[in-house]
């Protein structure tokens, strides 16, 4: 019965977060638990950390999503290969970074998710992560291809297969609360951080 009611719980938040995906740039969605709860509080049915899957980090390390609990995370689906959308989501990721004060970044992490997990191997994610100049607050990390889709659903991020290896994909930029919520979703690219920043404060408070 636990079982049942784990996945039923979680098909409901895949339809809301499809669903998020549909929002305007700016519009907030998902309703989240308060913001600035602390760690070690019980996980809703609504937190990606109850996703059991095992990822890889660029590090050549373990994790699972759950290890993410405790700060603030601001995160996409991207891939390496990509020639130019998932490049300006890391330097729109980059701008909002940039411009929280010193204290806000200590509480805050970054973290990118392959979509390519075949070709993004941890040596070309690290080669990757040296070429954006990306500071030990960044994680990225990569799973099989079930996990992969698993987690673009719950994001919202539709991810669609080219002939050239490449991917047809949404543009959205994650903000997690501590407990592995979606809090809100930046679509787009070359957005004003304004709104994002406004939601990572109001977690932070």
């Amino acid at each position: 019965m636990k079982k049942f009611l784990f996945f039923a719980s979680l098909a409901a938040f895949i339809a809301i977060a499809t669903a998020c995906g549909r929002k305007s740039e700016t519009g907030n969605c998902c309703k989240t638990a308060e913001a600035g709860q602390q760690p070690g509080s019980e996980i809703s049915d609504q937190s990606i950390f109850l996703l059991e899957s095992d990822w890889e980090t660029y590090r050549n390390g373990r994790m699972t999503l759950a290890d993410l609990s405790g700060k603030v995370t601001v995160g996409a689906m991207i891939f390496t290969h990509c020639p130019s959308a998932c490049p300006r989501i890391v330097a729109d990721i980059k701008n909002i970074e940039s411009a929280l004060s010193e204290d806000e970044r200590k509480q805050v992490q970054f973290l990118l998710i392959s979509m390519d997990p075949e070709r993004d191997t941890p040596e070309r994610m690290r080669q990757f992560a040296a070429d954006h100049r990306l500071n030990d607050s960044w994680e990225m990390i990569r799973a099989g291809k079930d996990a992969t889709m698993e987690i673009a659903q719950v994001l919202g991020v539709r991810i669609k297969p080219l002939d050239d290896g490449g991917f047809d994909h949404s543009n959205i930029i994650q903000i997690l609360n501590r407990e592995g919520e979606i809090a809100y979703q930046q679509q787009g690219l070359n957005v004003d951080p304004g709104e994002c920043l406004k939601q990572i404060r109001l977690l932070l408070k």
